[in-house]
Parts: structure tokens; C-alpha cells; sequence
């Protein structure tokens, strides 16, 4: 009796597991086209970057003003210039949104590298007292916005060990559009503030504690180093040297040479670049009440900016994929080009590409231990940063389309192999 149970269990389990699999199967089938939804360019997207600027302000006034109630108003310019920085940094990935007044429309495409496929994907959004997304398809698929947007609350608050999902989404309190502007009426933003501060601390803790506690130690050491409460400015290869020389006595294989070169990457992009860089790798600062900081500026070229455009940059390579850093860096020169802005820089551009450049050779396990050697015989800026004579800067929106029309055009791509040839030159950024 037993044994015929046991076999009857065991046939509805192999059943059920063989249902599953055909239904997966079948999604799958489903979710996958010949075809993209999208073929959008990127550098006509980023045409409208320097209108961030005016929703940064907005977002700024948000955070800062968390305790009260504020209306956000996104154009579907700046929607569109966002979605062209993540088409800049994931080439395999289109987007595209179009508002009117009865509703947004989302769309994207994914092609897999070395596959003539595509996952396309899109949302219709509709005006009312929440954000209420009417359909969202995948593929053939059709499916419903609230099942679809339940389904990730729930999977982004079981992921997060909290209520961050549900209290994001709580947050709008209202939704209206016309054509080619949404306005989001959010509530107070105290609460998920502090719950996203707690949430970031603890996946950044889950995800790599031994990298949060060096950071830590390297800022505490870095900071406490003489350079640091310097009263003039100091170079930045010599904050550079002080970590790596420090980071070279602590290393014993190449594995913890690549550990301890981001942890010193990080610690500076917390110093000398913006305190908030550390956020991403977690609960850094000795005092959470005031981030640390050196006494003078670091430069790199005689200039700060440069120093830090080279070092975040590095630690946003860190974090991505390759090309994420020089997407960000690139959108960041395009808004710039905004009136009262510094300009279109390709100066700055080229500060982005050698941090990227550093952080890759700081992370591979067959260089990371050469990098620190090298750093102790470092004897100027150009051992890390390529030559910036001769590269056009402080480029208005109008003079930039002018003489480069727009990101990817043949003039624009001149000037970026350009920095390119002058990084080969830099023996540290050398081709194995």
C-alpha cells in the first residue's frame, strides 16, 4: 500500500515538474522574437541631456525637503536623454517612451550578445491616483500591469528583507500627464529615505563585507595621513601612492591585491571625490553624521575637477560593466553644456576614460599586483593621466552641435579615439 502511494506521489510530482518545464518553455517561446520593438538611437536621444539639470534640481529639492509633499515634472526629453545614457552603456539594450495626455507608452528591446534575438518589452501607463500601468507585454505575451507590478513589489521586498518596494510605490500619490510631460505628485520622502539607507547598508554588507570593512580602514588611514590635513592642495597620485603603498603591505596573493586595490579606490572616490560614492559599497564613514574629508581639494593636472572625474570614475568602473563609467561621464559633459553650466569637456572626458582605465588594471588578477609596485614609482600626473593639450573644452550646447552635431558623429568619434591613443601611450595602461 505504502509503495503504491510512494509511486503515485512520486508520478503527480514528475507530472507537475514536466508541466512546469513545457509552461517555462513556453514563455519563453513566447517572450523571444526575430525582431525588435525598438531600433532608437542614443545619440539623438542624448540630444535633450542638459535638460536634467532642471529635474536634478527638482529631485533635489525632494531629498532635502523630505518631510513635505512635492510635484515632480519629467519631460519626455529628459525621459528620453536617461534612457539614452543606459542605451550608451548596454548597446544591447533600445528604449523609447511617448507620452500624451491620455497615457505613456515604454518600450525596450534586449538582443543577447551573438544572437539574433530579441526580448521585447512594453507598459502602457495611465494618469490617476497611483501609478497604475494598464498592460505590459512580453513578447506575444499580454499580461496585466497589477499582477505584473505586484509580483515585483513582492519579489523586490522578499529580496530586500523589507518594505522598501511597497513603500516606494506608496510614495505616489498621483499620476497626470500631457503631451510630452508627466508630473508625479509624491508624498513625503523621510521614511523611505531612511528605509533605502538601511536597506543599501545591509545588501552591500550581504554582498561583500570584507570589501566594506577595508574600505573603512582605508578611509580612516588615508585621512589621518599627512597629505590629507595638508593645507594646499595635493596631487592626486600622491593620495594614490599613500593607499597603495599601504595596500601592497597587506597583500600577499594576487586575489587580495585585486580586494584591497578597490578598497582603496573606494576610499578615495569617498575623500577626495564625493562622500557619497562610498554609499555603494555601504556604512563607511566613521561618523554618519559627517563624512570625512581632507583639508585642501586633490588635484590631478594641476586642477580638482580632474582628480575627481578620475577617481569616481574608477569606482563606478568598479561597479559595472565596462563602458558604464565613460556612459555616465559622457552624459554628465552634455549637461554641462546647459547655459550657466562649465561646458562640454572633453578634457573631463579624458580625466573619466584614465580612471576607467586604472580601475581595470587595479582589478585584474594578473595586474593588481604589478599596479601597486608601480604606483611607488610614479613620478608625475601623465604616469596616470594622458596629455589634455589640445582637447576642446568648456563647449556650449550650441557650439558642441556645431562642430560635433551630436555623441557618435565621425568628429566626435575623432576626439574620443584621440584620448584613446593618448591613454596607449601610458605604460600602466599597456595591452598584456
Amino acid at each position: 500500500m505504502m509503495k503504491r502511494v510512494f509511486r503515485w506521489l512520486l508520478g503527480l510530482f514528475l507530472a507537475l515538474l514536466m508541466l512546469v518545464l513545457v509552461a517555462v518553455v513556453a514563455i519563453g517561446v513566447a517572450a523571444v522574437q526575430k525582431h525588435p520593438l525598438v531600433e532608437s538611437n542614443a545619440s539623438n536621444q542624448l540630444d535633450g541631456a542638459d535638460s536634467v539639470n532642471a529635474l536634478l534640481s527638482q529631485l533635489n529639492s525632494a531629498f532635502s525637503e523630505r518631510e513635505e509633499g512635492h510635484t515632480i515634472v519629467l519631460s519626455e526629453m529628459q525621459i528620453e536623454s536617461l534612457v539614452g545614457v543606459l542605451q550608451r552603456a548596454a548597446p544591447n539594450f533600445r528604449g523609447v517612451v511617448n507620452v500624451t495626455r491620455f497615457g505613456g507608452t515604454v518600450a525596450f528591446t534586449f538582443s543577447p550578445n551573438n544572437y539574433d534575438i530579441y526580448i521585447n518589452v512594453s507598459a502602457l501607463i495611465l494618469p490617476g491616483d497611483a501609478l497604475k500601468i494598464d498592460t505590459i507585454t512580453l513578447g506575444d505575451l499580454s499580461l496585466p500591469g497589477n499582477m505584473v507590478v505586484g509580483f515585483v513589489e513582492t519579489a523586490i521586498n522578499v529580496w530586500t528583507r523589507s518594505k522598501i518596494a511597497s513603500l516606494a510605490l506608496s510614495r505616489i500619490e498621483a499620476v497626470s500627464m500631457r503631451e510630452n510631460e508627466v508630473s508625479l505628485q509624491i508624498g513625503p520622502l523621510d521614511e523611505l529615505l531612511v528605509e533605502l539607507n538601511t536597506v543599501s547598508n545591509n545588501l552591500s554588507i550581504d554582498a561583500d563585507n570584507e570589501l566594506q570593512d577595508l574600505t573603512a580602514y582605508y578611509l580612516r588611514y588615508i585621512s589621518g595621513r599627512e597629505l590629507a590635513l595638508s593645507p594646499k592642495p595635493m596631487p592626486l597620485i600622491e593620495y594614490l601612492r599613500e593607499g597603495m603603498a599601504r595596500a601592497r603591505e597587506r597583500s600577499e596573493t594576487a586575489e587580495e591585491a585585486v580586494l584591497h586595490n578597490k578598497a582603496v579606490i573606494f576610499a578615495l572616490a569617498a575623500l577626495v571625490g564625493h562622500h557619497r560614492v562610498g554609499h555603494l559599497v555601504g556604512d563607511i564613514q566613521p561618523n554618519p553624521d559627517k563624512a570625512i574629508k581632507p583639508r585642501a581639494p586633490a588635484i590631478l593636472v594641476e586642477r580638482n575637477d580632474l582628480a575627481r572625474h578620475f577617481i569616481i570614475s574608477a569606482a563606478l568602473e568598479l561597479l559595472g560593466e565596462q563602458g558604464v563609467s565613460l556612459a555616465i561621464g559622457e552624459f554628465k559633459e552634455l549637461m554641462d553644456r546647459a547655459q550657466g553650466g562649465t561646458g562640454y569637456s572633453f578634457v573631463d572626458l579624458a580625466a573619466d576614460m584614465a580612471g576607467a582605465e586604472f580601475a581595470r588594471v587595479a582589478r585584474s588578477p594578473d595586474r593588481a599586483k604589478e599596479l601597486q609596485n608601480a604606483m611607488a614609482r610614479v613620478q608625475s600626473d601623465s604616469d596616470i593621466m594622458p596629455a589634455i593639450e589640445g582637447l576642446p573644452e568648456g563647449l556650449s550646447k550650441q557650439g558642441f552641435i556645431q562642430q560635433y552635431q551630436q555623441v557618435d558623429s565621425e568628429l566626435y568619434l575623432q576626439e574620443v579615439k584621440e584620448i584613446k591613443r593618448r591613454l596607449a601611450t601610458i605604460t600602466l595602461y599597456a595591452a598584456d
